[in-house]
């Protein structure tokens, strides 16, 4: 594989300065018949909540001791990721780590401990069964601070952290997996089989990576996209009194009989839309489906993971832009700002899933989602700079791009975490359905096999 830093993009490099956008408000009268009346969010409030939000993570940052940096959880595994989310949180509102603005010393400290979490082979997951959603995660924070620290003596430190963060996750594809499972990631580095979710995770980190300026192999990503097309298919619709097929993308063990997974669409939608790539008629076919789902607090749709289902849901329909953002976020941003506690923290709906987990993650997680999915539109952070519109005037900018073929990937072995023998092998087939299939795979849908009897299933979503 061929990875090298090549430099700090320009447009990343300073704060791309984007000033908040004011959703058009209709005279009366001028909406089309049927179409979803345009919501306003008044600036002012917006902006008081997310200083509200920042604020209270700020306060409740540990400041001494081995955890110095993270925030309060009950469940060490879940430290990294958690203070990985609140330093994506502060960066997407422009508090750069070590700079002299109020939360500086914030995003450094976050910084550090994160940095601190990495294992000698580069993995930052290692404590948890499902760690490459930390891993993603953490890796995920880290490149969005390369070419920010204040320090410029802690950057080259910080850019090889990051290139050892990636290296896992391109090491991790390279695991020898059946046919139709090729091309994606699951919960660790080592597992066989694939998962959209964890997949598409990965290739977030993979896009900021290379906005960072990491050369990353084309084969890679295409090898990763062409999983995803593959988990691309139409159902009849789960929903009495719904004549119309669901267009989406399923885990392949629930196709028949079952629904479109709501969260891994928008993930996938969101995803395509970052590397450009896309089939007009499925993403059509995909909107639509999705705009069944309003934002509310809570509800069905989220299968009792909001914070996260939101947080795919919003970046799919940002990246789309046009109608259907102007119809999603201002009604999500009302949702979160009517449900803000007055300290400036956030609650779960009282429907969210498995309350012991989510206990675990702590109340910095709900604070520092509600922070992300409120600060889009500013697009600081790589992943929220809007890339170009798949649809203009209802002609496609993105032509169908056709399953690729898989390379082989020759890789220079820098240690022995990955035995030789679990290197995918040239000859291996390619294509074919998805044969995999999971537990709860970040798709907010439950479902799925438990691997064993723990009281979280292997490979079940953490941060939901």
């Amino acid at each position: 594989m061929k990875m090298k830093v090549l430099f700090r993009m320009g447009g990343a490099t300073l704060p791309l300065i984007v000033l908040l956008a004011r959703m058009p408000v209709p005279a009366a009268g001028a909406e089309a018949p049927g179409a979803p009346v345009l919501v306003r969010v008044d600036p002012a409030r917006l902006e008081g909540a997310v200083a509200g939000g920042l604020r209270w993570m700020a306060e409740h940052q540990v400041t001494n001791g081995p955890y110095a940096g993270s925030w309060v959880v009950n469940s060490a595994n879940y430290r990294p990721a958690v203070a990985s989310l609140a330093g994506l949180a502060f960066l997407a509102n422009g508090h750069l780590p070590g700079d002299n603005g109020p939360y500086g010393t914030n995003v450094a400290a976050a910084l550090k401990y994160v940095m601190s979490a990495m294992a000698p082979d580069g993995y930052v997951g290692q404590s948890d069964k499902s760690g490459m959603y930390i891993h993603a995660i953490s890796s995920l924070f880290a490149l969005s601070c390369l070419g920010m620290q204040s320090d410029e003596k802690l950057e080259p430190g910080l850019a090889d952290w990051c290139r050892r963060s990636v290296d896992v996750i391109l090491r991790a594809q390279l695991m020898a997996k059946a046919a139709g499972q090729q091309g994606g990631w699951r919960y660790d580095p080592y597992t066989i089989d694939s998962d959209i979710s964890v997949t598409c995770w990965q290739l977030l980190v993979l896009h900021t990576a290379r906005q960072a300026g990491f050369e990353i192999e084309p084969s890679v990503c295409n090898s990763a996209l062409g999983y995803l097309r593959r988990a691309n298919a139409e159902v009849p619709s789960a929903e009495p009194g719904k004549g119309s097929p669901d267009r989406g993308y399923f885990y392949p063990d629930r196709r028949v009989g079952g629904k479109a997974e709501r969260s891994s669409t928008a993930l996938a939608v969101f995803i395509m839309s970052l590397f450009d790539v896309g089939d007009e008629q499925n993403t059509r076919a995909s909107l639509a489906y999705l705009s069944r789902f309003p934002p509310t607090w809570g509800g069905p749709q989220y299968g009792g993971f909001f914070y996260f289902s939101s947080f795919y849901m919003a970046q799919g329909m940002f990246q789309i832009g046009g109608q259907e953002w102007q119809n999603f976020g201002p009604r999500l941003a009302t949702v979160l700002l009517d449900h803000q506690a007055g300290d400036g923290s956030w609650p779960y709906p009282p429907d969210n899933a498995e309350p012991a987990t989510l206990r675990g993650t702590g109340p910095a997680y709900p604070a520092a989602m509600a922070v992300l999915l409120l600060s889009l539109e500013k697009q600081y952070l790589p992943m929220y700079q809007r890339q170009r519109r798949l649809f203009d005037g209802g002609t496609t900018v993105l032509p169908p791009v056709a399953d690729p073929v898989v390379t082989t990937v020759v890789t220079t072995r820098r240690d022995d975490t990955i035995p030789q023998d679990t290197l995918i092998d040239p000859g291996g087939a390619v294509g074919g359905g998805n044969a995999g299939g999971g537990a709860n795979d970040g798709d907010g849908d439950g479902g799925g096999e438990e691997d064993d009897q723990d009281a979280r299933p292997v490979g079940s979503p953490l941060f939901k």
